[in-house]
């Protein structure tokens, strides 16, 4: 049996995506599983073994786009039109992937799409034959949007499982491979709205030194974010060891296996640190923790200063949206760290 997926969105998106992927594996071990995700994350799918093959479009940022990008998407479409599918699953809720799956070589009735949040959507995917899930995902964690809009169509084994970067996937990253007492503060984001003053995360580094060892800074190949690190580095001495941009994700999760905290914002840091069962604290400023939040590891959530949550979906969501991550104080994310770290057993 060959299955489909077709989710092209963020990053941290396409790691979401492993816990239903482990499940159709278990449930059909001879399965060949593709799935068809923004080039730029295939690489954190490597540590994925249930999967067979991963097919790339175009990124997502315009900025990011080259003109091989045209060349490729179009061989991804000669791909998935050519070969035969059982099933085949469009997760991402957008144009691009709707139009991929109405392209896919499957099965009569074997096309299936997560629930439009529009009706002109889900009468497009009416009109060409695809069954549409009825399960509402708009309110629950992303991870199970995927789980669920598949097991409907594709029933699949409960509980659902952890995300999936395989402890044997890691590569060694060689500045720290003699260290043993550390946690990874990661301290960039591609979304602006995610990202936290660098006095801030001096402050938590600093924290953090007197209990580890060391500190390792993680940051993106961003000028920006490199430059914040270095920072980081001269006002806190040599305990402060940084990726410099350069890690890759498998490097990162060899990384997050043998750290005992990570500390950092919501994004994909943040999941694989989930999926290399990584105690996590995370700064949630206008994202929404019911969607985002770190999936089945040792967490706590900090917000802004003063929030709080009501019973009322759309009451809650809307203060949300009013957070910033500029109201986040430094000492309620040290707070956390050590709450969590004595829950978990590292307590010093």
């Amino acid at each position: 049996m060959r299955i489909l997926l077709i989710k092209p969105k963020q990053i941290g998106d396409s790691l979401i995506l492993t816990p239903t992927i482990t499940a159709i594996k278990k449930k059909h071990p001879d399965a060949e599983i593709w799935v068809v995700v923004r080039r730029g994350c295939e690489s954190i799918l490597a540590g994925c073994p249930d999967i067979s093959r991963i097919l790339t479009v175009a990124p997502v940022e315009k900025r990011d786009r080259r003109k091989s990008d045209l060349w490729t998407g179009l061989k991804t479409i000669w791909q998935i039109s050519t070969h035969r599918f059982d099933y085949a699953f469009e997760l991402g809720d957008g144009g691009r992937g709707r139009n991929l799956l109405r392209l896919a070589s499957v099965r009569a009735g074997h096309r299936f799409s997560v629930k439009p949040t529009d009706v002109k959507s889900t009468l497009s995917l009416q009109k060409a034959g695809i069954k549409i899930s009825s399960f509402d995902w708009q309110t629950c964690h992303r991870v199970e949007k995927d789980f669920y809009s598949v097991s409907e169509f594709l029933p699949l084994p409960e509980p659902i499982p952890f995300m999936c970067f395989e402890k044997e996937f890691a590569q060694p990253w060689e500045p720290g491979k003699t260290l043993n007492d550390f946690c990874v503060v990661q301290i960039g984001s591609r979304q602006g709205f995610n990202c936290w003053s660098r006095e801030g995360w001096r402050e938590v580094c600093r924290a953090m030194l007197d209990r580890f060892e060391n500190v390792i800074v993680s940051c993106g190949p961003v000028a920006r974010e490199m430059e914040e690190a270095a920072w980081l580095q001269q006002e806190l001495g040599p305990r402060i060891l940084s990726t410099q941009g350069k890690a890759s994700w498998a490097q990162m999760a060899w990384l997050l296996y043998r750290a005992k905290l990570y500390v950092g914002p919501n994004t994909a840091a943040m999941h694989l640190a989930a999926a290399c069962h990584c105690p996590t604290v995370t700064l949630f400023g206008p994202s929404i923790e019911d969607h985002w939040h770190p999936w089945q590891v040792p967490y706590r959530i900090v917000t802004s200063h003063g929030y709080t949550p009501v019973n009322d979906v759309k009451e809650r969501y809307a203060r949300v949206k009013k957070r910033t991550m500029e109201e986040i104080q430094v000492a309620e994310v040290v707070t956390a760290c050590g709450e969590l770290m004595e829950e978990v057993g590292f307590s010093r």
